[in-house]
């Protein structure tokens, strides 16, 4: 332990938990690559693997109002255990809690009335599959409540707790359900970790709920705060949340059924690429919060957390790229999709691209910073619009001149690679313009003496 505690203070907090949380997640990552490249293509047939993407999209999309609500109540939970505002740390939990109640009821209500479309645009059978995806909607949705006020109050020897345990529980309830009946077996899959997770999470904060210091209210003193937060907050996760699942519903929807299939196997791959993204943007977020109250620099911690992202991604894309073939070969499973190697390898890239948005997207965020949104918002709609247009092209016969339906079906978006293609070219023009946003913000702070 004390050689720990000496590597530990080494490192510093951002290396030593990210490098921590980093271990538990790829300790779940094995089990969950054995769920995602074995397990699945195994009990799903060819004709649904396409659609379980969406269906995991779909429970995001669901969960869409608490997941915004979630990031405010970090980031102020955050800001009040920093100034040692226990009382508001206590209030804001139980409030929250059951704001977080109430979200869940209403998406609920909608998601059961929305479902039976969704299905039929998907093509997947109904039945106790709806049931089930409520069900993890409901959870996902939950989970992180508890879960980001463990990151917040940076409890992450919980956080790494609950990442080991949660990919082998995963993988036990499919094996047993997935037999049965594979998507829905799948769905009850992604279920059961959540559970899980609140569990822990509530057990990890038991000393914050049950705390003898008094309640104290927060909501006269910092609501216009609280308020211009979550809007812009909604506002961005609004937007970027009907991206991404316009973007997967095209993939569904509107490619072969061929592609389809292969979009979801190496797509599997090509998140491979985001595992260090995700291990450091956990850290970041309350180290970047924290150093905003305290009216500390941070420009070093993005710029770690964007090379760390960056190296990561590149290194695992070049594998894939070189050894892809290899690895497709490796499995039954997968050798029929040996010829989507260069796919993948596109798509390694741009989910490499996409987390080093993201990453640099949540710094602003944890720091109060929204003049990202500027570029970032229309630039998002610009490519959902892209993709959807262009992919429905015969929407347009008779209201557009004939020669433009005809240069949009040209491009045929709605094939594999023609759709990476394009969305490494929107993923790229926001690394630049993210760029050229820190490099401004470099030259600002050796002006001010800073750097």
């Amino acid at each position: 332990m004390k050689l720990l505690s000496q590597i530990h203070a080494r490192f510093g907090d951002f290396w030593w938990y990210s490098l921590l949380l980093f271990v538990a997640f790829r300790c779940g990552d094995v089990i969950n690559a054995v769920v995602g490249l074995w397990l699945v293509p195994k009990y799903v047939p060819q004709s649904d693997l396409g659609a379980v993407v969406p269906l995991l999209q779909v429970t995001a999309a669901f969960g869409l109002p608490i997941s915004i609500l979630v990031v405010t109540f970090t980031k102020f939970l955050n800001e009040y255990r920093t100034k040692g505002e226990e009382g508001k740390v206590k209030s804001l939990i139980r409030i929250f809690w059951f704001f977080s109640v109430a979200a869940i009821s209403v998406g609920s209500g909608l998601a059961m009335w929305l479902m039976p479309h969704f299905f039929e645009r998907i093509r997947v059978a109904n039945g106790s599959l709806g049931v089930l995806i409520i069900a993890t909607a409901v959870l996902s949705t939950t989970a992180p409540v508890f879960m980001n006020a463990l990151q917040a109050l940076k409890k992450f020897n919980a956080l790494t707790v609950i990442n080991l345990a949660s990919a082998p529980l995963r993988l036990a309830v499919m094996l047993v359900a997935m037999p049965f009946r594979a998507l829905s077996g799948y769905m009850l899959g992604q279920a059961a970790p959540y559970v899980f997770q609140i569990g822990w999470s509530v057990f990890s904060l038991r000393k914050e709920i049950c705390s003898e210091v008094p309640s104290k209210p927060f909501w006269r003193e910092d609501w216009r705060r609280i308020v211009r937060f979550t809007l812009l907050m909604g506002g961005w996760s609004a937007v970027n949340t009907v991206t991404i699942s316009a973007l997967m519903m095209i993939v569904r929807q509107r490619f072969p059924e061929s592609e389809s299939a292969a979009y979801y196997i190496i797509s599997r791959f090509a998140e491979l690429t985001t595992y260090a993204g995700a291990s450091v943007v956990m850290v970041m977020f309350p180290l970047a919060a924290e150093a905003s109250v305290k009216a500390k620099d941070s420009l070093g911690l993005v710029l770690k957390s964007l090379g760390a992202t960056l190296a990561f991604g590149l290194i695992c894309t070049m594998v894939l790229a070189f050894a892809g073939k290899t690895i497709l070969s490796a499995c039954p499973i997968w050798s029929s999709y040996v010829g989507y190697v260069p796919d993948m390898a596109i798509l390694a890239l741009v989910q490499t691209l996409g987390y080093l948005c993201g990453v640099f997207c949540t710094f602003e965020i944890a720091t109060g910073r929204f003049s990202f949104l500027r570029y970032a918002m229309p630039l998002s709609i610009l490519q959902c619009a892209f993709f959807v247009c262009l992919s429905g092209h015969a929407f347009f016969e008779g209201i557009f001149p004939a020669h433009i339906v005809e240069m949009m079906a040209g491009l045929k978006i709605y094939r594999l690679r023609n759709f990476l293609w394009a969305y490494l070219g929107f993923n790229s023009l926001f690394c630049l313009l993210i760029g050229l946003h820190i490099s401004l913000r470099i030259r600002s702070a050796k002006r001010e003496g800073r750097v």
